[in-house]
């Protein structure tokens, strides 16, 4: 993941479907998200289908591996939605999320192929306050370290899920995903109230 630059993939399973051509490419200038529940603010792209991708990184960040802030807030309709990290799914990571009751799942995927992606062990992620599910939308809100159907299991992060049916691509600049004091923010999301 460069540090000016990540073009990601935005993936998702739901109930809605694409009437128009995919947009491709280009730059995109974020919206700002800040988050009330743990006052961390994020850079937010959001798809047609209304799934939002939020992300922030330290303003202290380097080029090479530091840890990022994501969140996916999507509707309740959307079976799961994901990021492949290096703009498309064959051989980059994978990070995915999806509802389960009242809480959201975090799954860690790879493929070499266009094929079922299987579990990648190079990530970890700390789940954050803010991960939820309702009746209208599910968020997922983690600390990522290294990299219409809902899946087969929930309550499983390593279930099977069905093919996506949609697809876009974004390039988004990092620099406006940094933040200052980002570890004192992680370390008091995830301080007990």
């Amino acid at each position: 993941m460069g540090l000016l630059h990540l073009v990601a993939s935005a993936l998702a399973l739901g109930s809605v479907g694409l009437t128009n051509p995919v947009p491709q490419g280009g730059s995109v200038s974020p919206a700002r998200f800040c988050d009330a529940d743990t006052t961390i603010c994020y850079a937010e792209w959001t798809s047609p289908e209304r799934i939002a991708f939020r992300f922030a990184i330290p303003d202290t960040a380097t080029p090479g591996n530091f840890s990022v802030l994501l969140q996916i807030s999507a509707p309740r309709s959307v079976g799961w939605a994901g990021i492949a990290w290096g703009g498309i799914m064959v051989n980059n990571p994978l990070t995915l999320g999806w509802a389960n009751g009242n809480t959201a799942v975090v799954s860690s995927r790879t493929a070499s192929s266009r094929s079922y992606p299987g579990p990648y062990a190079g990530a970890s992620y700390t789940v954050l306050p803010g991960t939820t599910a309702n009746s209208t939308h599910w968020t997922l809100s983690v600390l990522a370290k290294g990299a219409p159907q809902p899946p087969f299991e929930p309550a499983n992060n390593a279930s099977r899920f069905s093919i996506h049916t949609s697809r876009n691509t974004f390039r988004l600049d990092l620099k406006s995903t940094q933040i200052a004091d980002f570890a004192e923010l992680v370390g008091k999301a995830l301080t007990p109230a």
